[in-house]
């Protein structure tokens, strides 16, 4: 039997269709919400698997259909770092839960240090998840869409409960350049949702996007490309399983590819992402002029792992910053454009992928994992 987590539930009338084993499922969006409630496109949240959002119609159904297991053994991650996936090996995120599977509707697939969600039909979500349950947490996913066409995607957690009643949020961007917040308890989607889909400068439309939910109790706070965006407190699930999902809105196809996915301890998430809100004003960009502040912007490498990492940066001046296993380094540099090149102690190593503008006054932050790296999030 398949551990494919896809659940196919017929839109008005038909039967949910289970598998025991599975760990992936697909789910079509129920009865049509008003247009204040559409995710992306006007699209809502699943309903009991992978579904999506249509654009001011159905919501989305349930997710995975295999029970919640214990939480993962942490002795082989550093410090504060629950579990760490970069994909890099098929066999080996198998093992941890993941799965690799074509189904009607939903279609996961495995390329290096890639996982690829492809979803088939209309007002779909497709949710997987490793093995693992989780409270208390801070989880972070890269993902972008990669078909061409309009998609949604992010984080699915605190799932529980059987097929026929499911509990998760989920917490995603689309490629209509906005972040939302949806819920299902006990198999229903909640209305409203809670957080409406909201158009933001943080989420980049067409290109990676980096998502992060940190859940301590009732508080659950989100952030994209490293800027916290919102918080809200809601009661309606204490613990899941945490993971990925993607979507196809009012659309009749979508395809999302993840690079990593982590989850810290609630504290160290808290100590890297930091809380202090986003501002209203644009994510600095390449080209983007300073609006506030003065004097020098500060650069700082933050380290995950037991081997260094080292930002070799140019532009307004060129730099080295190496940061330690586990630890940090900053440096303090003119404001203007850089680009800049990330090594490894493993030997990986590459170009970060565009140009930033460090601010004046403000800062630039790139994240490493043993064999990734996240940012530059900048800012004021």
């Amino acid at each position: 039997m398949s551990q494919f987590k896809f659940i196919a539930l017929a839109i008005a009338g038909l039967v949910l269709a289970s598998l025991a084993c599975s760990t992936a499922t697909s789910t079509p969006a129920p009865t049509p919400l008003p247009p204040t409630q559409a995710i992306a496109t006007s699209t809502t949240a699943p309903t009991t698997a992978p579904t999506s959002a249509p654009a001011a119609t159905p919501k989305p159904a349930t997710t995975a259909t295999r029970a919640p297991t214990a939480k993962p053994t942490t002795a082989s991650q550093p410090a504060g770092v629950l579990f760490n996936e970069d994909f890099g090996s098929q066999q080996a995120a198998e093992d941890r839960g993941w799965v690799f599977e074509a189904g009607e509707n939903v279609e996961t697939a495995w390329a290096a240090n890639k996982y690829i969600v492809s979803i088939k039909k209309k007002n779909w979500l497709g949710l997987n998840w490793p093995d693992g349950t989780y409270d208390d947490f801070g989880a972070e996913a890269e993902g972008q869409a990669t078909g061409g066409s309009y998609a949604e995607y992010g984080i699915v957690f605190r799932v529980s409960g059987d097929q026929a009643s499911r509990t998760y949020y989920i917490f995603g961007v689309n490629t209509d350049g906005k972040y939302y917040l949806q819920k299902k308890v006990d198999g229903q989607w909640a209305d409203p949702d809670p957080v409406p889909a909201t158009a933001s400068t943080y989420v980049k439309s067409q290109a990676k996007n980096r998502l992060g939910v940190l859940a301590q109790g009732n508080k659950l706070s989100l952030y994209v490309n490293g800027f916290l965006v919102k918080t809200v407190t809601d009661d309606s699930s204490e613990e899941g399983m945490v993971g990925v999902y993607a979507g196809t809105g009012d659309n009749t196809s979508a395809q999302v590819t993840f690079s990593r996915f982590t989850i810290l301890t609630a504290e160290k998430a808290k100590a890297e992402w930091g809380t202090t809100p986003a501002s209203s004003g644009s994510q600095p960009t390449a080209t983007a002029k300073p609006s506030t502040g003065s004097g020098n912007g500060v650069f700082t490498v933050r380290n995950t792992f037991g081997g260094f990492c080292r930002v070799n940066l140019w532009g307004k001046q060129n730099a080295e910053i190496s940061a330690d296993a586990n630890s940090s380094k900053s440096l303090s540099l003119p404001p203007g454009t850089y680009g800049g090149k990330i090594t490894l102690a493993n030997g990986r190593e590459g170009d970060i992928s565009s140009q930033f503008y460090l601010p004046a006054g403000g800062y630039c932050v790139v994240t490493c994992y043993e064999k990734s790296y996240a940012g530059p999030a900048c800012g004021q």
